[in-house]
C-alpha cells in the first residue's frame, strides 16, 4: 500500500506546482498589460491638458514718423507700417494710402498713430485747414487785431469770443459765440506757453449775419473781443452800453441795495451786522443813517 501512494502523490504535488506557476505568470502578465494601460491613459491625460496659446492675426497699419502740420499733403509725409493686432485697431484707420497719396492733411497728425480719414481731405479746391472748418452755411472771415483786441494773444485758434464794437460815446455786442479759426495764418491753438504771440489777424467763423454784421461794425470804430470760458454758453444781459449809462441817466443801473437794519452783537469780539436785501450780513461800518448813539440796536449775546 506504501508503495502505490508515494507516486500518486508526488504526481499531485508536480500538478499543484504547475498551477501555480501558471498563475503567477498570469498575474504578472495582468499587472504589466494594467500598468501599460494606466501609462497610456497618463499620456493622454499629459497631452490633452497641454495650454494653447492662440494666435492673433495682425494688421500692417501706416504711421506718420513725425508729427504733420494741418495743410500738409499725404505724398509729402514720410510713413511707415506698423503691425497692430487686428482687435486694437481702432475703428476708422487708414489701413491703404494709396488712394490718398493726393489728400491733405486738414488736422496735424501725431507721429507714431493710425490716420484717420475724416483727418484728410481729397477735395481738389482745398488746400489748407481753414477751408476744411467751414461747415455748409458758414463764413470764414479775417480781421485786424491788436494785444488789446486779442486779449494779449490768448484769444487764438479754437478760442471763442464775443466780437464788440467800441464807439465814441457807446460800446455794443456785435456777434456772440464765434470761434477763431487761426491766428495769423496758424490753426494751432495756444497751449503750455506763458506768453502768447500777439497776432495782427485772425480768420473767425461767423455766420452770414454776423459777417454783415461785423464788417459794418469795422469802420463805425474799433473792434475788440472778449474772451470766453469753453464751458460758457450764456449770452449777454445787455448788449449795448453808453456814456449816459455811466453817468446815472438811460436804462437804470442795477438799484444799490438799501441798508434797513443794523445790529451789534457784544461779546469778547463786537459782531456788527447790516439787514440789506433781506439779508443780515456782517459789516464793519456803520451805516449811514444808524449812528450808535441815536439808532444802533445792541444786542447781548448768549454767553453774556
Amino acid at each position: 500500500m506504501a508503495t502505490r501512494k508515494g507516486p500518486i502523490r508526488r504526481r499531485k504535488q508536480k500538478s499543484q506546482m504547475a498551477g501555480f506557476v501558471v498563475l503567477g505568470i498570469s498575474i504578472l502578465g495582468a499587472a504589466f498589460l494594467l500598468s501599460r494601460a494606466n501609462s497610456a491613459r497618463l499620456e493622454a491625460e499629459m497631452v490633452t491638458n497641454t495650454p494653447v496659446v492662440g494666435q492673433f492675426d495682425t494688421i500692417r497699419v501706416p504711421v506718420p514718423v513725425e508729427p504733420v502740420a494741418a495743410g500738409t499733403k499725404l505724398r509729402d509725409v514720410k510713413f511707415r507700417t506698423v503691425s497692430f493686432p487686428k482687435h486694437q485697431v481702432p475703428q476708422g484707420a487708414v489701413s491703404d494710402l494709396t488712394p490718398l497719396l493726393d489728400a491733405v492733411a486738414v488736422a496735424p497728425l501725431p507721429a507714431d498713430l493710425p490716420l484717420f480719414r475724416k483727418n484728410v481731405s481729397l477735395n481738389g479746391g482745398a488746400s489748407n485747414p481753414v477751408i476744411e472748418r467751414i461747415p455748409d452755411g458758414m463764413r470764414a472771415m479775417t480781421i485786424r487785431v491788436d494785444a488789446t483786441s486779442a486779449v494779449e494773444g490768448w484769444a487764438g485758434s479754437g478760442a471763442v469770443v464775443d466780437v464788440l464794437l467800441a464807439e465814441k460815446d457807446r460800446t455794443s455786442v456785435v456777434a456772440e459765440k464765434v470761434k477763431i479759426l487761426s491766428a495769423e495764418r496758424s490753426v494751432s491753438p495756444v497751449q503750455g506757453v506763458d506768453s502768447p504771440n500777439v497776432p495782427s489777424t485772425v480768420t473767425l467763423l461767423v455766420t452770414q449775419e454776423q459777417c454783415l454784421a461785423i464788417n459794418t461794425a469795422i469802420p463805425l470804430g474799433k473792434i475788440a473781443f472778449a474772451l470766453r470760458s469753453t464751458q460758457d454758453g450764456g449770452n449777454w444781459g445787455r448788449t449795448e452800453f453808453s456814456a449816459t449809462h455811466l453817468k446815472g441817466g438811460g436804462v437804470p443801473m442795477r438799484r444799490q441795495s438799501e441798508v434797513r437794519g443794523y445790529v451789534t452783537i457784544k461779546g469778547k469780539e463786537d459782531q456788527s451786522f447790516a439787514l440789506t436785501d433781506g439779508k443780515w450780513t456782517s459789516t464793519e461800518v456803520i451805516p449811514e443813517g444808524f449812528l450808535a448813539s441815536e439808532k444802533e440796536r445792541i444786542l447781548p449775546s448768549q454767553g453774556d
